[in-house]
């Protein structure tokens, strides 16, 4: 069957989706990631046919409002209505931009996020990416809320208000786009009940509780193993002396002021006798116990690193999971908060560093814990096992060959009917 895999976002939201095109492959599925071009690279790379979507994920996370936004300490709600918002005439081309790359498919994988701009018509099956865990349960708190133990009837408050905020914004982006309405206060409602709603995180982390619906489903991260070698001279780096610490902070690099934060880190980590490497920030002129690359293959680098700070992305936390390497997370906005207290809750991170408390001395003393203590670093390699023996991308074919499986028999069975 032909896949078309439509996302929108950062790097690390289109990455996971590289790995499940490549999985699909192997079961001799022809797939077409749909994306923004500053991705292309990395489709061209995964042989993945490639169709471009309008904007760049660089017109929202480098734009100079929410930067500012965020070093005061801004949520992510406050934060974007700082950033001048698209207008209906990108959101209208947007939207069409997605029916076009959808039409014709025999199966469409979106995230929540392009999901948004997506019209389900009823004749093609469909299923969607939560990169957490989305569907309301008494189990948890919803992302975004205080991650506190509260009971059950706060945990389906807070999913309650979730579902509230969702619809006001995924609303505003559908009528300026000429689409349907979707239910208030429930806008995600339908996925895990009538579509598979795919969380590609790991169970260690959560397994579906007993109130999600059928189709809720988490598969254990998609990571995709490029064939990727390291420059001779990091090589050497990595392979000189003490294993050094891992600084990588995503797509969120904007927000760190380059040679503040470099002198900031760089002094705790040189105080604990360790080197640095710099992975996609940062100034370009470094010292000789820094070592600055703009790509680097996490699989390779963080396995051969003393500990990883970086900033609790959820693929960027998988990827460290996966390594066995400790961790101290910087969260700054959107779900890197709940991811932060998460890994520091599995005993596999130090106490997180919030960019608001993000001082040489909250710092040194999360890296002290990563780098000495030996529960966590136990913790951490055990962790690091089990998250390698997961097959996320393998599970999550699975059940989406078995949904388009299901959704033709129930439309032949309808259509008899």
């Amino acid at each position: 069957m032909h896949v078309s895999l439509v996302v929108t976002g950062s790097r690390g939201d289109v990455q996971p989706f590289v790995a499940l095109g490549r999985a699909l492959r192997s079961r001799d599925h022809t797939v077409t990631l749909a994306t923004h071009e500053d991705f292309a690279p990395l489709a061209r790379e995964a042989e993945l046919d490639f169709a471009p979507l309008p904007g760049s994920p660089r017109d929202f996370l480098q734009h100079p409002a929410l930067v500012e936004a965020l070093q005061q300490g801004a949520s992510l709600f406050r934060a974007a209505r700082k950033v001048p918002r698209q207008s209906a005439e990108r959101s209208r081309e947007l939207a069409a931009r997605v029916a076009e790359v959808s039409e014709g498919a025999d199966l469409v994988v979106n995230s929540i996020l392009s999901r948004i701009m997506f019209e389900d018509d009823g004749t093609t099956p469909w299923a969607s990416l939560s990169w957490w865990p989305l569907n309301p349960t008494s189990q948890w708190p919803a992302m975004m809320a205080p991650q506190v133990k509260l009971g059950g009837m706060y945990n389906r408050l807070t999913h309650r208000l979730g579902g509230v905020l969702d619809s006001v914004t995924m609303g505003n982006y559908r009528k300026e786009a000429g689409l349907s309405a979707l239910p208030f206060g429930a806008p995600y409602g339908s996925l895990g009940r009538e579509v598979p709603l795919i969380c590609p995180v790991s169970r260690t982390l959560f397994t579906e509780p007993a109130d999600w619906p059928d189709l809720s489903h988490i598969t254990g991260y998609w990571f995709w193993d490029r064939k990727w070698e390291p420059s001779p001279e990091l090589a050497e780096f990595m392979e000189s002396g003490t294993p050094p610490v891992t600084l990588s902070f995503g797509s969120i690099w904007p927000v760190h002021p380059p040679t503040k934060t470099l002198e900031k880190v760089l002094n705790v980590v040189r105080s604990h006798g360790r080197r640095l490497v710099l992975v996609g920030g940062g100034p370009d002129t470094v010292p000789d116990d820094v070592f600055r690359v703009d790509d680097a293959h996490y699989p390779w680098l963080f396995p051969r690193s003393s500990a990883v700070i970086h900033h609790g992305g959820c693929n960027t936390t998988g990827e460290a999971l996966r390594s066995g390497t400790p961790q101290v997370v910087v969260p700054t906005f959107a779900d890197s908060p709940f991811w932060a207290a998460q890994v520091h809750a599995l005993g596999v991170a130090a106490k997180p560093v919030p960019y608001a408390k993000f001082t040489p001395e909250a710092l040194d003393e999360s890296l002290g814990v990563a780098l000495n203590d030996e529960a966590v670093r136990d913790k951490a390699a055990t962790i690091g096992e089990t998250v390698r023996a997961e097959d996320g991308t393998g599970k999550a074919v699975d059940i989406l060959e078995e949904w388009v499986r299901r959704w033709h028999e129930q439309r032949s069975a309808d259509t008899a009917a």
